[in-house]
């Protein structure tokens, strides 16, 4: 214990490390003061229940397609600049949200705070990757993961507090500001640093060919990935149906956007004390049993969401949640970038995303129909039988690749 209190603190003196998890930090306060009261104000626009389910999906469709590119872009041209132009993606979307004249203008910046996500979200795991020895990773993607949630600890209640007293456009012109601000962090506090120079031993026709079509069929092949891949889709389906209709169900409780808003404060909390742990538990246990671990309690939040009405159980649900969301965030990480080397880090990363944004899209999509055909209540439901399946299909993959990694050769 001492000696990794030790190594938590060496982490923390580097002044890389500090800068992206203030990068992070910025963007997530962003997304959070957004997310916690996006589909009130697409509501407010007059959209229906499955406009909102489209408009959730919508992210995870753009993400579908430009996070590969994004990633490999990230391999060869570097990481710093990636990063920066996410946040000036996140300098814009909220404040063109304020513009909107009808639900239906949401989806083009809806788009472009998908591409900032992208941007930011998964360059800087990529990022971290390249800056940390493979004996660091565990611990600093758990700080770098805990950065990110003590950002959408604060984002939510923040977002959620404005709203109600002063309008959503006043929420979203600061995040525009908080964004702003993590953009000249990124500018002044990150390294130029491409991943292909971290990658000693790598000859130079490997490290600078393009990613696809080779090395995109070599990472298919990667099992752990796979497994992981596998796992965020399941994730990201939780995630976007929770943000998606979570405040439209609390609203027909009676809450309002600042009750909403600390409901996912308090998530995010819980969120934010798990992922220091569970980085420090993958030096010691397989990941893939973590990330089915937080699948699981994941389901049962889902379920028990369908039946709860009250307020002080809503909010622990959404505290099960977050711890979920939180382990699966910081296991997933650390396994992809410790399980793809640093030239090609970024697609592998990309390709986790693109396995998540199904999930994120095809699920609210989806369920933003079922919740009109049979109730807001029913979206969490259906939401965790689907997670069963996945989760099941999550064990046969784990088990597959166990007994390869048993044969010769």
């Amino acid at each position: 214990m001492t000696q990794a209190f030790a190594n938590l603190i060496a982490l923390l003196r580097r002044p890389e490390i500090l800068a992206i998890c203030a990068v992070v930090f910025m963007a997530d306060v962003q997304m959070g003061i957004v997310a916690s009261t996006f589909s009130l104000y697409a509501g407010s626009l007059g959209a229906t229940p499955a406009l909102i389910g489209a408009l959730t999906g919508f992210t995870s469709l753009i993400a579908m397609g430009a996070a590969l590119p994004i990633g490999v872009l990230s391999d060869r041209r570097g990481r710093r600049n990636v990063i920066a132009a996410g946040m000036l993606c996140f300098v814009g979307a909220p404040w063109l949200y304020t513009l909107a004249p009808t639900a239906w203008w949401l989806f083009p910046t809806r788009a472009l705070a998908s591409l900032g996500a992208l941007a930011v979200f998964m360059v800087s795991a990529a990022y971290l990757g390249d800056i940390v020895t493979r004996q660091e990773r565990g611990l600093a993607v758990g700080i770098f993961a805990t950065a990110m949630s003590l950002g959408f600890t604060v984002g939510p209640a923040l977002g959620g507090l404005i709203a109600a007293r002063y309008g959503y456009h006043a929420s979203y012109y600061l995040a525009a500001l908080l964004a702003l601000i993590g953009f000249g962090v990124a500018l002044r506090g990150l390294k130029r640093i491409s991943a292909p120079s971290l990658s000693p031993g790598r000859s130079p026709s490997v490290a600078q060919s393009p990613a696809p079509p080779g090395r995109l069929r070599l990472l298919l092949r990667n099992p752990l990935l796979m497994a992981a891949s596998l796992g965020n889709l399941c994730n990201n389906m939780a995630y976007g149906v929770l943000f998606g209709f979570f405040p439209l169900y609390a609203a027909t409780l009676g809450l309002d956007e600042a009750a909403i808003g600390g409901l996912f404060a308090a998530r995010a909390l819980a969120s934010t004390v798990t992922r220091l742990p569970t980085g420090l538990l993958t030096t010691r246990l397989p990941s893939h049993l973590l990330l089915s671990a937080a699948l699981l309690l994941d389901l049962l939040v889902m379920l028990a969401l369908a039946g709860t009405t009250q307020p002080l159980l809503l909010a622990l649900l959404l505290a099960g949640d977050g711890i979920a969301y939180g382990m699966f965030l910081t296991a997933g990480q650390s396994l992809v970038t410790e399980t793809a080397g640093a030239a090609e880090r970024g697609a592998a990363i990309g390709l986790y995303t693109v396995a998540g944004s199904i999930g994120g899209a095809a699920g609210p999509f989806a369920l933003g129909l079922v919740a009109e055909a049979w109730g807001l209540a029913s979206v969490f439901v259906a939401t965790a039988a689907l997670m069963l399946l996945g989760v099941a299909l999550l064990w046969v993959l784990s088990v597959r690749q166990r007994r390869l990694a048993v044969l010769p050769g």
